[in-house]
């Protein structure tokens, strides 16, 4: 508590560059509760009065909730955002003048030296957090082809999309569903969606027939995956550059025929699927190269639903999306399925392993907003 009285009004004029950032934060660690999240949040109020609010408030709950709060400072994503948050806490960023070993403990938010490469060693190691608080966070694209000129139905494919839109819903997304596009159609709507305004981060859902290399459209004729991703990259929406852009794409990647007959799946041969070189893109396949996703027809996907099961589970707790692919990953794995082979004449297991491909650059969080 004293070190927040002693410091009050430079803590105050730091956190009031981004009140709502620390705002959420707090709220997650419990230091406050919903109501008093609400209460401090008044549309109108000048950032230092939501900030004084608040620390007057944190203040009022006694030493344990200020120890908290001051331990919440002092996290490296915190730092990040509030570089002048070192001016309170004295964090070092240069190297002890003697060689001598401490035998006490090192604060964990605390930034080390330097190890003898010059890179820098403890906190500025740490892999930070993109911002995740805007309203809403972002847009979310659902593009799901269920009916085709030739192609077979995509039965079940409603369920997944249903469920998606209600999971970034819940997430703080502005969603958009687009049903059954064909391919200059979906092209269009993704360099439409690339030169809107956006938030903090941006996600697209592909759910459709593929092949090698490409997505079709409900007409029959194919997108380029790169073209999924180009209108999004650096090059092409300047408003996203250094935000998350996260794809996740219902397809399967071999040709074997593995269904059974309540058991359908989308046909998209195997292919290294191309990730712009641009930074912080995450591109989650249902599958791996060469083999076949599956979908239940009065379910929907095993990827899309086993996704949005963890997505529910794991961003309350404040897991990282690569941390909820790797659950992904594992439930996938486990499931099979029993299906006939003619070729062979004889009965087979229906497996599948999904796999995420990124180039993030922090931890993905899709942070929960207040409800």
């Amino acid at each position: 508590m004293q070190t927040l009285r002693e410091n009050k009004t430079l803590i105050t004029e730091i956190l009031s560059a981004e009140p709502d950032f620390i705002l959420q934060h707090v709220q997650q660690a419990k230091i406050v509760n919903l109501r008093e999240y609400n209460n401090l949040r008044v549309v109108g109020h000048p950032p230092d009065t939501i900030i004084i609010n608040l620390l007057d408030k944190v203040m009022n709950k006694g030493p344990e909730k200020c120890l908290d709060f001051v331990e919440l400072l002092q996290q490296p994503n915190i730092i990040e955002t509030y570089s002048r948050m070192e001016e309170v806490f004295n964090i070092s960023h240069t190297t002890p003048s003697d060689h001598t070993l401490s035998t006490g403990t090192r604060d964990p938010y605390t930034t080390s030296s330097t190890d003898t490469t010059g890179q820098a060693v403890g906190m500025s190691s740490e892999v930070c957090q993109y911002r995740m608080t805007s309203r809403p966070r972002g847009h979310c694209l659902i593009i799901n082809n269920v009916h085709f000129n030739k192609l077979e139905e995509r039965r079940g494919s409603d369920k997944d999309g249903d469920v998606l839109t209600d999971v970034f819903q819940w997430l703080g997304f502005k969603v958009t569903v687009l049903l059954d596009q064909t391919a200059v159609q979906a092209c269009k709507e993704l360099k439409r969606f690339g030169e809107e305004k956006h938030g903090d981060a941006f996600v697209c859902c592909v759910l459709s027939h593929g092949d090698k290399g490409v997505i079709y459209g409900t007409d029959d004729e194919p997108i380029s995956t790169n073209d999924l991703f180009s209108p999004f990259n650096g090059t092409n929406c300047s408003s996203l550059i250094g935000k998350p852009k996260a794809f996740f794409i219902q397809a399967c990647r071999g040709h074997d025929n593995q269904a059974r007959v309540q058991l359908e799946a989308d046909n998209n041969p195997g292919h290294q699927i191309y990730i712009p070189a641009d930074a912080d893109f995450l591109v989650a396949m249902a599958t791996v190269d060469n083999y076949r996703s599956f979908r239940l027809p009065n379910k929907g996907s095993w990827f899309i639903q086993t996704l949005c099961k963890q997505l529910k589970q794991g961003c309350p707790r404040g897991d990282d999306i690569l941390t909820i692919l790797t659950q992904v990953n594992r439930d996938v794995s486990q499931k099979d399925e029993r299906y006939w082979d003619n070729t062979a004449e004889e009965s087979k297991q229906a497996k599948q392993m999904p796999e995420p491909k990124y180039t993030l650059t922090k931890r993905l969080v899709f942070t929960v907003p207040p409800q």
